[in-house]
């Protein structure tokens, strides 16, 4: 019997100086929650070859929505603007290491021209700032880019989505902040303008293995590539099935008006969303989600022209580049609405909003009018076409 061959792993990338601050800014979904936890879980490994990821979060999320000045949620119902202590603290944690510093966001990529600058300069001083950007073919991205949006209350379903998203490219009315972190040669434009081309460094994560980034990453901190490479499996964070994405789409739309952001996270977030996505693996035969054809040629071609204008840059580039203009392989399942969600996933989702009942008095509350909106009118409802 034959074995499988292994996919390759990326060219060796240069360690960074031995004091140098090597920062990542994403893009979203390429895999930043898994190369995050990896660092999050090795802070004491990393010590130990005097290399400091600040902080004890996992990300140094607020510190990047600090800098941007972006509020974490709805800004009218219960979100807010991160205080600018949060970079404050991240720059002082960053100055007071004398080796290397590891700092990941993928929230920074977002950020325009003059706030890159000031966080190299301010991360920076005297040290050298390295840019890591890892990159996807965009294509792959956009279902779980639009699953990503669901987690804040999108309630698009996404085909619209898409037509929005395409309609204008570089702009959407629905996700404003779609095209400020998926317009990938402009991002590298910003960072390559405030940091140096030559000390911006790109992984292409296609074609490779999925240790790939783990390997890299280990080699520009100038640590043996098992610490990150062994903890490469801490998440999962898997995309949803056709049903739970519309499960989701239809709960948003039934609560997302009555509830304060701090609640909508703790109950569907944290909650529904994610015991879901952690609480079961889904069948073979359950439907994904698919992309249509139109969107997929579209994708392509923005991934075409992006790849034309990174070439002009002058980036560190790791990788097949053009792997970035392939446009992504129709599938050969048609794709229909869901109109049942599996027993499983509605078990996994009834239970987080039960055992958030038994929290706080706020949360209980809502909890408790979702548990009976829910047992009124059965989770099948939520699935069934509707005008609402």
């Amino acid at each position: 019997m034959s074995q499988a061959v292994q996919a390759p792993l990326l060219p060796r990338v240069p360690t960074i100086s031995a004091n140098g601050v090597l920062l990542h800014i994403g893009v979203h979904k390429t895999g930043t929650t898994a190369i995050q936890a990896a660092l999050a879980d090795a802070r004491s490994d990393l010590l130990t070859h005097d290399v400091r990821y600040p902080g004890k979060l996992q990300a140094q999320h607020r510190a990047a929505l600090a800098l941007l000045g972006r509020p974490w949620g709805w800004n009218s119902r219960g979100g807010s603007v991160m205080d600018t202590r949060h970079f404050d603290s991240l720059v002082r944690r960053t100055s007071k290491h004398s080796g290397r510093v590891v700092i990941s966001s993928e929230f920074f990529c977002e950020a325009p021209e003059e706030k890159a600058v000031e966080t190299v300069e301010a991360l920076g001083g005297s040290r050298k700032v390295t840019v890591v950007v890892t990159l996807r073919n965009l294509g792959k991205l956009l279902p779980s880019s639009w699953q990503q949006y669901l987690k804040y209350g999108l309630t698009t379903e996404y085909e619209k989505w898409l037509e929005d998203v395409f309609a204008n490219p570089g702009a959407s009315k629905i996700s404003p902040t779609f095209w400020r972190r998926h317009d990938h040669a402009a991002v590298l434009m910003r960072w390559s303008q405030a940091v140096g081309a030559q000390n911006v460094n790109v992984l292409v994560l296609e074609d490779v293995d999925r240790s790939a980034q783990f390997h890299s990453f280990a080699q520009m901190l100038g640590i043996p590539e098992e610490i990150l490479v062994s903890r490469m499996d801490l998440t999962s964070n898997r995309s949803m099935t056709a049903a739970e994405a519309e499960l989701l789409v239809r709960l948003n739309k039934r609560v997302k008006k009555q509830m304060q952001w701090t609640d909508y996270v703790q109950l569907v977030r944290r909650g529904v969303a994610l015991r879901m996505v952690e609480g079961r693996q889904p069948e073979a035969h359950e439907p994904r989600l698919i992309t249509p054809e139109w969107a997929l040629d579209a994708a392509a071609e923005q991934g075409a022209a992006a790849v034309a204008a990174i070439k002009q840059l002058g980036v560190n580039i790791y990788g097949n580049l053009n792997a970035l203009a392939a446009r992504v392989p129709s599938s050969t399942v048609p794709s229909e609405p869901p109109t049942d969600i599996p027993l499983d996933a509605a078990v996994e989702a009834l239970a987080a909003v039960i055992e958030a009942s038994r929290e706080e008095p706020t949360s209980r509350e809502l909890a408790g009018k979702l548990w009976r909106q829910t047992r009124k009118d059965g989770v099948r409802s939520l699935l069934r076409n509707s005008d609402e």
